[in-house]
């Protein structure tokens, strides 16, 4: 019988999968394409604000490829910002028994679908889509319609979590397709010695956006800083609403602007904090909240925040309605009330075991299976 080799198409670099790359590679034999490498000025234009470059090594523990992308403005923003006409032959050259996308939506991802069909290779796609809940009737329609059709063209999908299953059977999926393939961040990066603060600390990470809601915290911290002036709240991030949101908190000695922080300066700022606050109006996943459980801190998060279903439990942290101030202060003042336990030491342990890398392999392994 062949060796199993896989492709794995994704658009460019990111920081949360290239560990999981190398973590792959060390047991599948695979090569990862990129459709596109982003300048430092492109990585900062979707809403960071500031042009950088990550501080760890994208690259490294795999193989890789950057494909031919004709695309004039590439970004994966956007379904033309990833056209890699010539992705056959580089796939051809390789010659993968099995192919996994990492989306759907793109057009290289398309012309990849394309090239599995001619070529009777197994295709699986691993995505985060959830069900919307205020998407415009028109657009339920056309979903409807087409994407059982549409979906149903790939042999597996690599599902993170429950909302994304719940999301994959609404459009007809048959549950043998799905394959649970966990969202999962690189746990040994993300732990280290937690480093006790004077003040109890709440940590914000996000884009400076409107999505992300930063006011909400903001006016939720200034209820309880009002009663309990020995607390802090640092808010890690570019974008924007940045300058709007340091004049909401003007005054307030408890809120810290931090700015935009690489991998590793959060992963300080996460060791010298008590909760993660997640307030966005929409999110399908939330990988900050993988990284803040491997650290070992509690989280609140909005009833938006797509993993909390599988990442929430009664010693991991609360969710609260999206945009309810009040709610969020109470949270806050809930979790600051609560003594650090061995129940949430067991609880964190038993999140991380099931959302890990370790699965992830086992997945892919599992698509590999299929001929």
């Amino acid at each position: 019988m062949k060796s199993s080799k896989l492709g794995i198409v994704i658009s460019h670099p990111i920081q949360y999968y290239a560990p999981l790359f190398k973590e792959l590679a060390k047991e599948i034999d695979l090569k990862v394409f990129y459709c596109f490498n982003p300048s430092a000025d492109q990585q900062g234009k979707d809403g960071f604000g500031i042009a950088f470059k990550w501080d760890i090594d994208l690259f490294d523990g795999y193989e890789y490829e950057f494909l031919n992308n004709v695309s004039k403005s590439p970004s994966s923003s956007y379904r033309s910002g990833c056209d890699t006409p010539e992705i056959g032959n580089s796939l051809e050259k390789y010659s993968p028994t099995h192919i996994v996308t990492f989306g759907w939506h793109l057009k290289s991802y398309q012309q990849a679908l394309s090239y599995c069909k001619r070529n009777s290779i197994p295709i699986a796609v691993r995505g985060d889509s959830k069900i919307e809940k205020n998407e415009a009737l028109i657009k339920k329609i056309v979903k409807w319609v087409s994407y059982p059709i549409f979906l149903n063209k790939y042999d597996a999908f690599l599902c993170v979590g429950k909302e994304n299953k719940r999301y994959l059977l609404k459009y007809k999926v048959p549950p043998f397709k799905i394959i649970f393939s966990p969202h999962a961040v690189d746990q040994t990066f993300w732990s280290g010695e937690k480093k006790p603060q004077k003040n109890f600390t709440f940590i914000w990470v996000a884009k400076f956006i409107p999505l992300k809601r930063p006011f909400d915290v903001i006016d939720a911290f200034l209820r309880l800083y009002e009663i309990n002036p020995n607390i802090q709240l640092k808010m890690v991030g570019s974008g924007p609403l940045l300058e709007a949101s340091a004049k909401r908190a003007l005054g307030c000695n408890g809120i810290k602007f931090l700015g935009f922080k690489n991998q590793n300066e959060l992963k300080n700022e996460y060791l010298s904090s008590d909760v993660l606050i997640l307030s966005s109006d929409s999110e399908t996943w939330g990988l900050v909240v993988n990284e803040a459980l491997s650290i070992g801190l509690k989280v609140i998060l909005s009833s938006e925040i797509g993993c909390f279903p599988d990442l929430i439990r009664d010693h991991t942290g609360i969710v609260y309605n999206v945009g309810n101030i009040a709610q969020l202060s109470e949270s806050m003042k809930i979790l600051y009330s609560k003594k650090d336990s061995n129940e949430f030491v067991n609880a964190f342990k038993q999140i991380n075991a099931i959302y890990s890398f370790k699965r992830n392999v086992i997945s892919f392994k599992e698509f590999l299976e299929l001929r």
